[in-house]
């Protein structure tokens, strides 16, 4: 991607930078499941949770000012027999859609996945989301369950999509 970016892990105080872009998707009604704007108060707790050596949120940065961020969660409330499983999330400021910056973030985390001990990814999507499938089939994600009309968006029956990219494990150091 030529686009000058700097990605780096996210600090609190780009927390207003991130509600914000979050906040821009609940509109269209395709990212997220969220059918009202939230706060920064409301992501304080969620974001402490955030470890850059395991579970890292990384913002897209460009002449300072956040075009997007991905993030990785445990699954299955971090249940320990679950470690190498997270979800993938990303969110792109509608100003940067269209130009790569989701493939380029979803690359830098597929890369990074070794290192932070995932060998599951998962990727959990509305079923009428195009992009997110087109980006997910790109990367090789394999479907492996549909939740048909499990929720009400903007008062349409939306169905969930959940894949897998399955990633191997980094090679362990020999004396």
């Amino acid at each position: 991607m030529s686009l000058n970016l700097t990605v780096r892990d996210a600090t609190r105080d780009d927390l207003p930078a991130i509600v914000a872009i979050y906040n821009e998707s609940i509109p269209a009604g395709r990212a997220t499941a969220d059918l009202y704007p939230i706060t920064v108060a409301d992501r304080e707790e969620w974001f402490a949770k955030f470890d850059p050596q395991k579970r890292p949120i990384w913002v897209a940065e460009s002449e300072g000012k956040i075009a997007g961020c991905i993030y990785i969660t445990s699954f299955y409330g971090g249940r320990p027999a679950y470690d190498k499983t997270a979800e993938v999330s990303l969110y792109i400021s509608q100003e940067w859609q269209g130009r790569g910056l989701g493939t380029f973030l979803m690359q830098r985390m597929v890369d990074h996945c070794p290192q932070l001990g995932v060998t599951s990814l998962l990727g959990l999507h509305f079923d009428h989301n195009e992009a997110t499938k087109r980006l997910n089939d790109r990367f090789g994600f394999v479907q492996y369950g549909h939740l048909p009309e499990i929720a009400e968006v903007h008062g349409e029956k939306r169905g969930l999509l959940i894949s897998i990219l399955r990633i191997p494990e980094a090679p362990k150091e020999t004396n």
